[in-house]
């Protein structure tokens, strides 16, 4: 049987190193990348965790992972590769077997190799075609990210309207009353349909509570930094009273957004304060780096692996679990001048 020594000699990563990631230590300070080659060397060496280890001839579960974006979206919204990660962290801590899902020529997800799956955590937002081909492979699906159908699917998703209160009472608190949103305004959530992001609907609502939403100030693009630079860019020019603080909806745009503050010469924070969402390396190590309302990733994983055991036990009612956000403050927020 593998070991952790194993694992280091075929990486080059150090056995503590490689420890903490397998024991999903949060406090470690890893790339998604490093954490990968980790788990795909821990995988490929058939190395299990001495708590999840079984009697011999006992079968290891395997379960199938489906993504909602192709690869080179993920390389632009690194967010989905992470939950990924979380998820394959959490598997492999209970010696549960994970292969990825792949989309035919007819955009069907099916697996590569032989046998079975015990289940599928579909990570995202699918058709009804891609959901039908889940179940020809398993009759246990749990959603992560969305829920298509709370009456059939067990899921684990975000608290959006938390996460979106956490960074609007940040704002008011430091006396923001002009604030802007970039994001798009209709997203493809659960079934691939049009519909009002969430993060917006919330934005919306509580600002239009406290009379202070002007739909000028609430800008629509694609989740991409190309599309922020270009629809801030504009927007920038055109208005004639600028908001003063700005929530970005989604890490990914990020970039774009700070390009586009930098070339119209506006300091963060002094001049507009940010608040992202999402929390990843791209809002972490951004310049500067930006507070962000941070979707605990490990944690929606955990819940979805409680979900799935729920599930193959054969409970009876599916159920969504909500887990919280959390907002980690950067000080990219400035007190609102009078």
């Amino acid at each position: 049987m593998a070991t952790l020594k194993d694992i280091a000699a075929a990486t080059g990563i150090s056995v503590s190193t490689i420890s903490r990631v397998l024991n999903q230590d949060e406090s470690i300070s890893v790339t998604s990348q490093t954490q990968q080659k980790i788990l795909e060397a821990a995988q490929a060496l058939g190395y299990v965790p001495v708590r999840s280890r079984k009697s011999e001839g006992d079968r290891a579960l395997k379960m199938g992972i489906a993504q909602m974006f192709e690869s080179e979206q993920v390389m632009q919204d690194p967010y989905y590769l992470y939950m990924k990660n979380a998820l394959e962290q959490v598997c492999f801590s209970r010696g549960v077997e994970t292969t990825p899902l792949f989309r035919d020529q007819q955009g069907n997800f099916a697996m590569q190799g032989e046998g079975g799956l015990d289940g599928i955590f579909a990570i995202g937002s699918f058709t009804w075609q891609e959901i039908r081909s889940f179940q020809k492979l398993s009759r246990h699906v749990v959603f992560v990210d969305s829920s298509p159908d709370d009456e059939q699917f067990f899921s684990a998703v975000p608290n959006f309207h938390l996460g979106v209160r956490q960074a609007l009472n940040h704002l008011l608190d430091a006396g923001h009353v002009k604030i802007g949103f970039i994001g798009s305004h209709f997203t493809l959530q659960e079934t691939h349909d049009l519909k009002l992001d969430a993060r917006l609907y919330y934005f919306r609502n509580s600002l239009q509570d406290k009379g202070l939403y002007r739909p000028e100030w609430a800008l629509d693009c694609e989740m991409t930094s190309p599309s922020a630079y270009q629809v801030l860019s504009r927007a920038i020019k055109e208005w004639d009273q600028p908001p003063t603080a700005l929530f970005i909806s989604s890490d990914a745009m990020v970039q774009g957004v700070l390009r586009a503050l930098d070339e119209a010469g506006w300091a963060i924070p002094e001049q507009i304060s940010l608040i992202a969402f999402n929390d990843t390396p791209l809002s972490q190590n951004a310049t500067p780096p930006l507070s962000s309302v941070r979707v605990l990733q490990h944690e929606l994983a955990v819940a979805a692996m409680t979900a799935m055991e729920l599930s193959r036990s054969g409970a009876q009612y599916p159920f969504k679990t909500v887990v919280p956000c959390v907002f980690v403050d950067r000080r990219s927020v400035a007190k609102a001048k009078k």
